[in-house]
């Protein structure tokens, strides 16, 4: 099975220039992984704040019963950002992408590279 960082960096080739960053990380808000184009991004700050939207969203998804959160998109001026949890929800998995990105291509490779991720994380 691929290791983590080999698919994190597959990923990366198939969105080509539109690729900003992208993490694993424990919902403790550690990452157990990491990717970013610019050297100076700091992955950890990203994480432990993302980890806070993933809990948040599956707290008020639970409290409107409105079904299991899928992912979250976040957008700004600059980047789109999805994330979405892994395996049994213990993990998530960010990638943030230029706005000339699809989503639909950025949604199925996540949905494509979700099970071997996972995988990877349990060996």
């Amino acid at each position: 099975m691929a290791k983590i960082d080999d698919i994190l960096m597959d990923v990366r080739n198939q969105l080509g220039t539109e690729f900003v960053s992208s993490d694993i990380v424990g919902m403790d808000g550690l990452p157990i992984a990491s990717l970013a184009l610019d050297p100076e991004f700091d992955s950890s700050a990203v994480a432990a704040r993302l980890a806070m939207i993933m809990k948040l969203s599956t707290k008020v998804s639970a409290k409107l019963n409105i079904g299991t959160v899928e992912d979250n998109l976040i957008t700004t001026d600059k980047v789109f950002i999805l994330i979405r949890f892994l395996g049994d929800g213990s993990y998530y998995w960010q990638v943030s992408v230029s706005k000339d990105a699809t989503l639909g291509v950025v949604r199925m490779l996540m949905a494509e590279y979700a099970e071997p991720l996972w995988t990877s994380i349990l060996q």
